[in-house]
Order: C-alpha cells, then structure tokens, then sequence
C-alpha cells in the first residue's frame, strides 16, 4: 500500500524532470558543446536542486524564514558575489513582519513577487521598496510589516524603527531580500560578512502540523517547476532577448536600461541598470571595456558562465566594483577581460571559459550610465 501516493506522484515528476533537464538542457548540443560548459552543466542542476529544496520544498507561508539564495557553493540566477540575497514564501491573505539590523549594507530591498507562470522567481513584482523608503532605529535596527490593511498602531518596540508599511497583494507569493556591499573586498569573500534579517507570520499562528501528503506534494512540484525553469526553461543561444539592455554582437554590451524607467514587469530588481552582452574570445585575444560611472549607490561588473553563474570569485578575479576598481587620472575606468593576465589593473580572468556573459549592474545611479566602449584587441598589445 503506497501510504503517500500524491508524494511519490510527484516525486516521479522530480525524476522524469530530471532526465529532461540532462537531455533537453545540458546534454544539448544546440546549447552548449564546450566540456566545461558541460560539466559546469550537471553541477549547476545540482546547486539549483539545493536551492528548490530549501525554498519551496521546505516553504511554509504560515511559518515563514529568510533562505540564504547563493552562495559561493550555490551559485544561480545571476548570483553575486558583492550581494546576499534573501527568499520567503508568503501567502497575499497573511500579514507578516520582516525585521533586521543594518549593518555595512549600501543598499537593501525588498521585492514582492506573484506566482511565476512558468515557475521559479520570475513572478511578476507586486510591490517593492528600498531603504530609503523606510525608518531605522538609532542602532540601524527596522521592521517593515507586510499585510493587505496598513497596521492599526505602531507595533515596533525595544528601540527599533516603526510605521513601516508594504500593501499586501492578495497574490502575493514571495519576498526576495537584496542586501548590496560595497567593499573592497567582496561580501562573499569575507566570512564575517553577515546579513541580520528575519520574519514571522502575525496574529495567532498555531505550530506547524506534521507534514501530511497533499501539502509536501504541492511544495515538491514547486520545486520541480523551478528547476525545469531554470534549465529547459531557459533560452537557447542566440535566442533573440526580449530586453534591451542586451548587446546583439559578440564583445559589446547593451545600453544600460531598468525595468522601473521602462514600466515593464519583470524579476530584476526595479532600482537597477542593467547592462549585458557576451564575449567570445580567442586565446590570444581580450575585451578591452572603457567607460565613466556616475555616482551611485553600487556599481560593479562581473562574468557568468553559460548558467548565469558568476565565475570562480573566491581565488580568482571574475568581478570588480567601485571600490575595486583601479581608475585612470581622468576618473574614467579602463576594464580587460582576456583568458590570461595581461599584466594590467582591472583583469577579469575567463576562468578557462571561451565564451560567456558580461553583467553590469548600476544601482540608483544619479545620472542614467553610459553603456561601455568594448574593444576586441591582442592580448600582446596589453600591458
């Protein structure tokens, strides 16, 4: 007698999935046919399978927690290795109360997703909000409450900010918490780098009751529609992109462009410029980017593989910001991508990798950046 028969229904889908994703994404030739991309392939399915896991399948909208997205060790959707991340599931009927300290934070948000149709965490933003929309305490210390209706009274007590308010949509079905650093040495890197934030349902929430068939079957499909979505859900290469701020050719990027300037839905966060394009590079050969930033909350640029993984930060160089950046007399920045040192300032090291993705990110940036001046030259003609 199968005494779990909707789990282990869907815990076929899991496995069919799977199969899927081996054949349909990472064995696929129309997608990737370098080895590394390959290898880097099934190491990336394993990393977003810890991350369905923790997310949805160990999501509870009535007990709620603050899920670390990436790390060094769990690298997906454009991870970066100068931000942390947060991720709960909520429910658009409950209120909830966020609460934190803020520390060395450049910047922290809060985005408020619906259901992705497709899955995953591009639902479209309900609301958003950053901290300059909101109160802190003398001690940096802030609580936001969530909830369709604005509270009744000021609830913050012990010396922390209140009259934080985030309306509620009744289809409200996750918070994604971006907390930014701009350091010189990256918030990834530095193991005392930490992020104090934490959440909990309000009004009258009775303990959990053990888990029971339907409810861990419901969770375990979430986490399979997003694993298929970010695997044989993506794009192919080539794909015409939907956004502008993608470069059509080879070695560019695109015009920087935010998704709240544009009015378009979308899961990036609303307060930054993006800007992104690809190189292809011979063994000789580097991408030279030159350009000028204008003040900002946080700038950096950055590598991903074919997964939209960062590349290898922690020992080798494959993003720089602000405060890494060494700039030339005039202010301006002058940034080589090439396969081995050139024997410049501001090398970004491919990790081995012939081809991938160049990020920017401009967050609040005073003035709308200017897009990157990028140049194919000879790596022998560096340095």
């Amino acid at each position: 007698m199968n005494r779990a028969p909707k789990s282990t229904e869907a815990f076929d889908e899991l496995i069919a999935a799977l199969a899927e994703i081996r054949d349909g994404y990472v064995l696929n030739e129309d997608r990737f046919t370098d080895d590394l991309d390959v290898v880097e392939g099934f190491r990336y399915v394993t990393e977003v399978m810890s991350g369905a896991s923790e997310f949805f399948m160990e999501g509870d909208p009535d007990h709620p927690r603050m899920a670390s997205i990436a790390s060094p060790a769990r690298k997906l959707q454009g991870d970066n290795p100068d931000s942390i991340y947060h991720f709960a599931r909520i429910r658009g009927d409950r209120s909830y109360r966020v609460f934190g300290v803020r520390g060395e934070e450049a910047y922290i948000s809060f985005t408020v997703h619906g259901t992705a149709v497709d899955g995953g965490f591009n639902g479209r933003v309900l609301s958003d909000i950053n901290d300059a929309g909101f109160e802190f305490g003398a001690d940096g210390s802030y609580e936001i409450v969530f909830s369709a209706e604005p509270p009744v009274a000021n609830q913050a007590g012990g010396g922390q900010a209140g009259g934080n308010w985030v309306k509620l949509d009744p289809d409200a079905h996750m918070v994604i918490v971006r907390s930014y650093f701009l350091r010189e040495h990256s918030a990834q890197n530095d193991p005392t780098v930490a992020v104090r934030i934490g959440i909990e349902a309000l009004g009258d929430v009775p303990p959990p009751p053990p888990l029971d068939d339907e409810t861990f079957a419901s969770r375990l499909r979430e986490g399979v529609a997003f694993l298929r979505q970010t695997t044989v859900g993506q794009p192919l290469p080539g794909a015409p992109s939907p956004v502008p701020f993608v470069a059509a050719e080879p070695n560019q990027v695109g015009t920087p462009w935010s998704f709240r300037n544009a009015g378009v839905d979308a899961a990036g966060a609303v307060d930054i410029f993006y800007s992104m394009g690809r190189w292809d590079l011979a063994p000789d050969e580097a991408v030279v980017m030159r350009g000028t930033i204008p003040p900002s909350r946080f700038t950096n640029v950055m590598l991903w593989n074919r997964h939209m993984q960062t590349l290898e930060y922690r020992y080798r160089r494959s993003s720089v910001n602000t405060e890494q950046i060494e700039w030339e007399p005039d202010g301006s920045y002058v940034i080589v991508i090439a396969h081995t040192d050139p024997g410049v300032p501001n090398w970004l090291d491919t990790g081995g990798h012939r081809t991938g993705t160049i990020f920017w990110r401009y967050l609040l940036p005073e003035t709308d950046p200017e897009m990157a001046k990028c140049e194919v030259v000879k790596v022998a003609t560096l340095g």
